[in-house]
Parts: C-alpha cells; sequence; structure tokens
C-alpha cells in the first residue's frame, strides 16, 4: 500500500492560534502541522462543497438565496463538528477525572484505616 502524496504548504496563523497549537503539542506530543494536517482533513467535505458552491455562484447557475441556504447548512454542519469534537473532550476529562478521584478515595479510605 502506497501512501498518499502530501503537499508542503506555508500557513500564517495568529498569535492565540499559535499558543492554543503549542498547548496540544505540550499535551499531546503532536506536531502542529499534524495538528492542522488532522483538521484540514476533517473539513474536507465542507471544502468540497465550497468549492462547487463557488463555481456554481460564478457560473450563475445558482441564485443567492440558494447560496445563502448551502452556506448556512454548511455552517450548521461544522456547528455540529464541533459539538462533537467538545462532546469527545468532555468525555476525556470526564475519565480522567474519574481515575482522580478513585486515587483520592484510595488515599483516604488508606489514611482512615490507620
Amino acid at each position: 500500500m502506497t501512501a498518499k502524496k502530501r503537499t508542503r504548504v506555508q500557513v500564517t496563523i495568529d498569535e492565540e492560534m499559535n499558543s492554543l497549537l503549542e498547548e496540544i503539542y505540550a499535551l499531546t506530543g503532536t506536531p502542529k502541522a499534524t495538528t492542522i494536517g488532522e483538521f484540514l482533513s476533517d473539513i474536507k467535505p465542507h471544502l468540497r462543497m465550497s468549492v462547487d458552491l463557488i463555481k456554481k455562484i460564478k457560473a450563475n447557475e445558482m441564485q443567492m438565496s440558494d447560496a445563502r441556504r448551502v452556506i448556512n447548512t454548511l455552517l450548521a454542519d461544522t456547528g455540529d463538528v464541533i459539538h462533537h469534537a467538545q462532546g469527545d473532550l468532555n468525555k476525556a476529562l470526564r475519565e480522567i477525572n474519574k481515575e482522580t478521584d478513585e486515587e483520592l478515595n484510595d488515599v483516604t479510605n488508606n489514611r482512615k484505616s490507620n
């Protein structure tokens, strides 16, 4: 099986985004470029739809009202993706907290036993 050919691109981001990516790297060890690449892969279907939409608008095959409807649908879909990601994050945090709570309970119970 051959790996997909990848193209390197240069991206300029603001300081806040850079800080967030640095924090993700510090927490996970995932390089910034990998994180950005994964995010872009996740939105690839939406980018394809955007390209098709722009082509239709430029070819006058779509009225602006139809374009607005499609864009609103894209935004709603993006909101769903963000909501799903937030749910995954919350689940991971609960799992981490559960382990910490169990450790604290063990320590407390051991102190009471002594």
